[in-house]
């Protein structure tokens, strides 16, 4: 039992970094590049808006998105998480793991919103870049 255990759990870990992958390299690049690309050709208006005020914002909003996902990866969530599985026997260990990266690596992805929003508003691609 231990044995299908342990390979039940390192299947479920490789799906989670699976997903961790595309979320937070894949995409990223993808929405990148093509960012650049539709920026070039179709965004031809300049922003008549001062931008510093919004990069700013959207800044402080993705420090606090980091702030929440290392708060949410500490120990203090643990007895939260184990209440949950008490109370719904039926919630498998593998989903809500599944579960919890899929939130954590979502939290990790908005950023890059963000920064695509700050672009297409006529940012700089070195501040997309930062996002």
């Amino acid at each position: 039992m231990s044995h299908s255990w342990n390979e039940s759990l390192e299947k479920m870990h490789t799906k989670i970094l699976q997903l961790g992958m595309v979320m937070d390299i894949f995409l990223p690049v993808v929405i990148f590049f093509s960012a650049i690309y539709l920026r070039d050709r179709f965004v031809s208006i300049k922003s008549p808006m001062d931008l510093n005020m919004i990069f700013y914002v959207l800044l402080a909003l993705s420090a606090a998105e980091a702030i929440t996902i290392f708060i949410l990866k500490t120990k203090s969530w643990r007895p939260y998480i184990k209440r949950k599985f008490q109370e719904n026997p039926q919630l498998t260990i593998e989903k809500g793991l599944f579960g919890f990266g899929t939130i954590i690596y979502g939290l990790c992805f908005s950023p890059t919103i963000y920064g695509l929003v700050y672009y297409i508003l006529g940012g700089t691609w070195e501040h997309f870049a930062l996002f």
